[in-house]
């Protein structure tokens, strides 16, 4: 056999071996106590190995807030337990896996902690858990008072005294530190004590001595027996003396069937007083009323108190007078006394107030209707009660009337009614006259009829184009009754100027407007009907009147036949001059503003030994009006019409064409129509006599018209 070597370099030598004879002893492996023992340490090697591997260290403690110092910790001696099996303590720390794990703190004098910590991976930790004081006891000692309330920090907490025996005056559960104990008793002032509550369910002890803050104050009543309260609460029955707390209270004295005694006083501590006897006054009684139907005015001894369903205070024991109204129902009144306290109800139901309406109609087969509804025809008596009501009188082609009346037991109820028709009603709104904005005086002409125009062969300075005819008016119209004045015109023109005739002015505010064109006078009409609202009766194009509108409302210039019939046609035929048919002007009369004496030196021709005060134009409406109540229409200045001009006038067109003719449809001039202030050849100043003209001249002007009754249908 081979040698071996040890590693000490040692020889082993090698040895026969015998093989034994027969057969070979077998030897089994048994399990001794040993083993097990073994086993078992190598077990618990491995599990602490493991244990201590995953384990944390951990290191719980108790701590507690200083009394004298709330924000101040200190250390807490305490028993703490770990709820787990699995730990090892090792001094002030702990080997424990991580997880929850319930711990218990306990210590005498302090509230017990159950709280799960939460163990994590971090190697060392430290839980610190705070203990809290058990509340302590307080043994408050008060002098004389039976009752007071006790604050800490402000909260009540108790009353004393609490119960009987030696426990009276303690109270409980009052949190551990620095606290502020406050005591008040009723009548007493209250006082305060700052003090350590060490807690732990240790009873400590504070005395207060509490200064009285009351007077004593002598009531009494007639009749006496009544209560006495003090802020609420009863104190007595008068007569007593009674002790109040200083302040301001308020004292009630009350007794059933009176009036309660209520007043504040200002009492002050140690300063007794008696008050005088107070005189209770009966309690008023108490008056409900309701009426059918509601809401009807309650008067009371002649003074309103509302209206129903009602419910009021009254003096007792006094006759009431009791009124209750409402419109369209009789008065309704009762006499009634009430006691004190007493509770009167009535209930009222009021009778209709009818009264006898007259109503007069005309005409006598009108329908009489009454709030809507028919009561018949023509004229008749009816019940009203004394309501609002409407009143209409209605017949087809008349307009409706209606009259709002309240019947009354004052006077008789009558009622007239004089249906218009619709024309007699539109003309009963139309004015017969009224003023324009700057100053035109407006009348009304409504009762017209034929015109006669032109002029007979044997009329001293007869024309030829003063053709005979007839012609008829039918339209209602308003004309100025004055000529227009540079005044006004400016208003629509501002840089016009009427200049100057051989250094005579023209211009002066007051006369009439003169060197104006047909155009520009049919312009200003269309101004002037701006202004007032009205509806133009010229078309214009591109600035240039190029027609009319005859349904127009608006203002105008008299047509040749309006103007004649104005100033030339009478009840009694025609007029030859302003003042008449003599070729003399009567007397030493001013009748119109012509070419006088006084203008001789600047004028051609003049009427023999007139002398009208004024060389030029004078103010319009110097000179009397004529017989339509007119000024100037004789003189001063000549007048624009609105008619083109023919040698014939309107005598070519139809009879059915002369009715309200406005002239020639076109023409080259203008109808002029009147004398003025620079005409003194006595055919000129003839009402017959018609010129015409394209161009404004120094002597000639104009007046405004209208047409009324045009809107009508509208």
């Amino acid at each position: 056999m081979n040698k071996i070597e040890k590693l000490d370099n040692t020889r082993i030598d090698a040895v026969e071996f015998d093989i034994p004879s027969g057969e070979i002893a077998q030897q089994g492996f048994r399990l001794s106590p040993v083993h097990f023992v073994l086993f078992a340490l190598a077990l618990f090697c491995l599990l602490f190995i493991v244990f201590i591997s995953f384990s944390k260290s951990i290191e719980v403690s108790a701590i507690t807030r200083d009394l004298n110092d709330s924000d101040r910790y200190l250390s807490q001696s305490a028993d703490i337990a770990i709820g787990t099996k699995f730990k090892l303590p090792l001094g002030n720390r702990v080997l424990i896996f991580p997880g929850s794990h319930a711990v218990s703190v306990q210590a005498d004098g302090f509230t017990s902690i159950e709280q799960v910590i939460e163990v994590d991976s971090q190697r060392h930790q430290q839980f610190e858990l705070e203990l809290v004081r058990l509340p302590g006891k307080l043994a408050i000692n008060l002098a004389a008072q039976s009752s007071a309330e006790v604050f800490v920090d402000g909260e009540l907490v108790g009353t004393l005294p609490q119960g009987s025996g030696d426990l009276a005056n303690v109270i409980d559960n009052i949190p551990a530190g620095k606290r502020q104990i406050t005591v008040d008793a009723p009548l007493y002032r209250s006082a305060s004590q700052s003090i350590l509550v060490r807690g732990k369910g240790e009873t400590q002890s504070l005395d207060f001595d509490l200064q009285a803050a009351w007077s004593e104050y002598s009531l009494s009543s007639l009749p006496p027996g009544a209560n006495v309260s003090v802020d609420g609460v009863v104190v007595g029955k008068t007569p007593l003396v009674a002790k109040i707390e200083e302040g301001t209270r308020n004292l009630l004295i009350k007794l059933d069937k009176f009036k309660p005694f209520n007043q504040e006083v200002g009492v002050v501590a140690g300063q007794n007083l008696v008050v005088p006897e107070v005189a209770l006054i009966p309690a008023d009684g108490i008056v409900q009323v309701a009426s059918k139907p509601s809401g009807a005015a309650v008067i009371i001894n002649n003074e309103y108190r509302g209206t129903t369903p009602l419910k009021l205070n009254v003096s007792p024991d006094i006759k009431q007078r009791i009124q209750v109204y409402k419109a369209g129902f009789q008065l309704s009144e009762l006499t009634e006394s009430v006691a004190p306290e007493q509770e009167l109800v009535r209930d009222i139901v009021l009778k209709t107030d009818i009264i006898p309406v007259q109503v007069s109609v005309s005409p006598s087969d009108a329908v009489v209707y009454v709030d809507g509804q028919r009561r018949g025809q023509g004229s008749q008596t009816l019940s009203l009660n004394t309501l609002p009501h409407s009143i209409s009188v209605r017949k087809p082609g008349y307009v409706t009337q209606t009259n709002d009346i309240i019947p009354t037991r004052l006077s008789k109820q009558i009622v007239s009614v004089n249906l218009l028709t619709e024309e007699q009603h539109y003309w009963a709104q139309v004015p017969a006259s009224y003023s324009t904005r700057d100053g035109h005086q407006m009348k009304l002409f409504r009762q017209l009829g034929d015109v006669s125009l032109g002029s007979s062969r044997r009329e001293d300075g007869r024309r030829a184009n003063e053709t005979v005819y007839k012609a008829t008016l039918t339209k209602p119209f308003y004309v100025a009754l004055h000529e227009t004045t540079n005044k006004q015109f400016r208003a629509f023109k501002s840089i016009h100027n009427s200049g100057n005739y051989k250094e005579k002015s023209l211009d002066a505010q007051k006369a009439p407007v003169s060197n104006v064109s047909w155009q520009q006078a049919a312009r200003y009409c269309n101004w002037l009907s701006g202004q007032e609202g009205l509806d133009p009766f010229y078309q214009v194009t591109k600035g240039y009147v190029s027609g009319d509108n005859k349904d127009a409302n608006g203002y105008r210039l008299l047509t040749e036949v309006e103007w004649a019939w104005l100033a030339r046609n009478t009840d009694d035929g025609v007029l030859t001059y302003p003042w008449g048919k003599s070729k003399t002007i009567p007397g030493n009369k001013r009748v119109g503003n012509f070419a006088d004496q006084k203008a001789a030196d600047i004028l051609a021709f003049t009427v023999e030994g007139y002398d009208d005060g004024y060389k030029g134009p004078s103010p319009v409406g110097r000179f009397p009006a004529n017989h339509r109540g007119l000024f100037d229409m004789g003189g001063n200045v000549s007048e624009w019409v609105n008619d083109w001009y023919s040698s014939k006038g309107s005598s070519e067109l139809s009879a059915d064409a002369r009715r309200d003719p406005l002239g020639p449809d076109q023409g080259e001039f203008h109808v002029v129509r009147g004398g003025s202030w620079a005409k003194g050849y006595l055919p000129q100043l003839r009402l017959a006599y018609r010129e015409f003209a394209a161009k404004g001249k120094h002597d000639i002007g104009f007046r405004v018209a209208r047409y009324a009754g045009l809107n009508k249908k509208k």
